[in-house]
């Protein structure tokens, strides 16, 4: 057997050798890490978030349909119908402006638009009137300036009502056997109210590009025409006459917004 002395010496020398080799790897690994690049993270930017709020300009285009009726107003059957109600269809296509304000999901909003429109209708006139006479109501243009009353389903998608102040370029024709064609034009002012719904498609730093629906009522009331009756030389007569006129129209559109003040950045 080995002396107990020269046991104990060995195990000494191992443990030397086992602790200088542990203190040769630690002081190896800390040079490699002083050495290794320190990366530097800058804060993330917060993300920008769509806002209605701002000002826009876009075109719109659908359909009008109308309806509209004609009463004397002149001669020994004042007060008779001369046509009783009949429809009005046609296209509209024009531009619009306007400017929103977003509170919370709430938007408040004032939109003007100005629309061409070939909107008219036609029927005979009735008896006790001469039924071989056509009486024709026609629109030329239509500007609608209202209020609109937002909520938003989500940042990207609202619906809103809206309502104000229609105005009308029009004109009644009468082409009568007896007198000929008799034409007289008027702006008619009334009243509109109507919904939709509006999605920003492309939204960005600077603001957005949207797409929108919308239904519109306008009434236009009653307005007279031919003032003063109109005699032919062959003794017939195209009276004076109350005009009745209201609108149905149904649009699309889309709108370029701009941003008040730059973007929308949410906080934390």
């Amino acid at each position: 057997m080995q002396p107990l002395a020269e046991w104990m010496i060995g195990d000494k020398v191992v443990k030397k050798i086992v602790l200088g080799v542990a203190a040769y790897f630690a002081a190896t690994m800390t040079a490699f890490a002083a050495d290794l690049p320190v990366k530097s993270y800058a804060p993330m930017a917060a993300p920008v978030v769509f806002n209605w709020t701002g000002c826009y300009v876009g075109v719109e285009g659908g359909g009008n349909w109308g309806r509209s009726g004609q009463v004397a107003r002149s001669g020994p059957a004042a007060g008779i119908a001369i046509t009783g109600g009949f429809d009005l269809s046609g296209a509209i296509a024009g531009g619009t402006v306007g400017c929103n304000y977003q509170i919370s999901n709430f938007v408040l909003g004032i939109e003007d638009d100005f629309s061409w429109t070939n909107t008219r209708g036609s029927v005979h006139d009735l008896p006790p009137f001469n039924v071989l006479a056509t009486s024709t109501t026609r629109e030329r243009w239509i500007d609608t300036l209202r209020g609109r009353f937002g909520y938003t389903i989500d940042p990207y998608l609202m619906v809103y009502g809206t309502a104000g102040v229609a105005f009308a370029g029009t004109e009644v024709d009468v082409l009568h056997p007896l007198v000929g064609s008799v034409t007289d034009s008027q702006n008619r002012v009334g009243w509109t109210a109507g919904a939709g719904g509006e999605w920003a498609a492309f939204a960005g730093p600077w603001g957005a590009v949207t797409f929108k629906l919308e239904y519109l009522h306008a009434d236009f009331g009653n307005k007279q025409y031919i003032n003063p009756p109109v005699t032919g030389v062959g003794g017939g007569t195209v009276l004076t006459r109350d005009v009745s006129l209201s609108n149905d129209m149904v649009r699309v559109g889309m709108n370029v917004k701009w941003n008040w003040g730059g973007p929308v950045v949410a906080r934390y």
